[in-house]
């Protein structure tokens, strides 16, 4: 009897000291866009992460919802600045990781081109569909949408648009030649060879791209961690054809 409570206790001694390496793992809900470089960063800092990736949209309404997630990264600040009305984030540990820009691009081995107006654009299409983000939901589509609007060119090309659920899905209908233009980031064409920028709108002409990054309000213990690594990595989003920030801007990680 004696050498079995012996035994018991060191069972429940080595329970006990092995919680800590069956810690929860950090999920991530990101932007579709940033699948490339956010990848390399879970995977070169050997993070303890998921990455879940979508519409920030689609995924700002899980998250308000209920889903589990930990840390946020959004592909424009709208879909944060709801969230942070909901509640649902943790307002403190708000910034933003990287910037990007538009572009429009077309198959690599294609003509580049100067937009002066919709109808060159239309042109071009040769009878096909200018795939773009879902111009009120999905920030790649509201980028553009507000370009268009900008440049006057919107309505015009409104018939001749083929919206997606996020805009890696624009560069996959691009990049399968289903289509012969897609408004997309930049970061989107450096990661698919098979496509090349025709065409770089003035950044000027909408709105700056801002990637903001946020713990959750019930974000685990982790978190905080995966956060401050994905901040150390501006390098690898640069690497990856994102853009940066100025650090005079106050939203910056830093």
């Amino acid at each position: 009897m004696k050498i079995l409570r012996q035994t018991s206790r060191i069972l429940a001694f080595l329970c006990i000291v092995a919680v800590p390496a069956f810690a929860e793992s950090v999920t991530i809900f990101a932007a579709s866009s940033l699948k490339t470089a956010l990848d390399r960063v879970i995977a070169e800092n050997d993070l303890d992460a998921i990455a879940v990736y979508g519409g920030s949209a689609a995924l700002a309404r899980q998250v308000a919802h209920g889903a589990d997630a930990d840390v946020v990264i959004f592909a424009h600040r709208d879909w944060m600045d709801w969230l942070e009305i909901q509640n649902a984030i943790t307002a403190k540990s708000r910034c933003d990781v990287t910037g990007n820009r538009l572009v429009l691009a077309g198959p690599v081995d294609g003509p580049l081109f100067t937009a002066e107006n919709a109808k060159d654009i239309i042109d071009a299409l040769e009878g096909g569909r200018l795939a773009v983000g879902q111009l009120s939901s999905v920030p790649a589509g509201q980028y553009t949408a507000q370009y268009l609007t900008n440049r006057g060119w919107l309505e015009p090309l409104r018939p001749h648009l083929a919206e997606t659920s996020n805009v890696r899905l624009a560069l996959a209908l691009l990049a399968r030649a289903e289509v012969p233009l897609a408004f997309v980031y930049a970061s989107d064409v450096f990661a698919e060879d098979r496509v090349q920028m025709v065409f770089k709108p003035d950044p000027s002409e909408y709105p700056a791209i801002r990637y903001p990054m946020a713990l959750t309000a019930t974000a685990n213990a982790q978190s905080h961690e995966v956060a401050r690594r994905i901040m150390q990595s501006s390098h690898v989003f640069m690497e990856s054809g994102f853009a940066g920030i100025p650090k005079n801007q106050t939203a910056w990680c830093q």
